[in-house]
């Protein structure tokens, strides 16, 4: 058994072996050479956004601020699209924004807001 370089979590059975490490499937494989080849946004997401982040999101009982969504994924840096939504019950209420995130592990991210089409 071991852990997943990328998220932390168990591996019991399976996961994907490499050089790096041991990982739990490929999407924390594809997101990990993601965050070591671009630790950043890209040129091209960054002339799409402007420095605004969406801050930190919190539940509580299901009542906070939820990332929803994954659009327009970078062939680059592999940031998404996502909504800020207050939600109630999980259940998205009020959009606050639309923001390009680049994840480095599935709890940490950095944040920039999209700028009006």
């Amino acid at each position: 058994m071991a852990r997943c370089v990328y998220c932390g979590q168990l591996i019991l059975l399976g996961g994907v072996r490499q050089v790096e490490g041991a990982f739990c499937n490929e999407r924390c494989l594809e997101r990990f050479h993601n965050v070591v080849a671009y630790p950043e946004f890209c040129p091209g997401c960054l002339a799409g956004t402007k420095p605004e982040s969406s801050g930190g999101t919190f539940t509580f009982n299901g009542i906070g601020t939820k990332l929803y969504g994954s659009k327009e994924k970078c062939p680059v840096c592999g940031s998404v699209i996502q909504t800020l939504w207050i939600c109630v019950i999980y259940v998205p209420i009020i959009p606050l924004g639309r923001f390009r995130v680049k994840y480095f592990s599935p709890s940490r991210f950095i944040s920039r807001k999209v700028l009006a089409a």
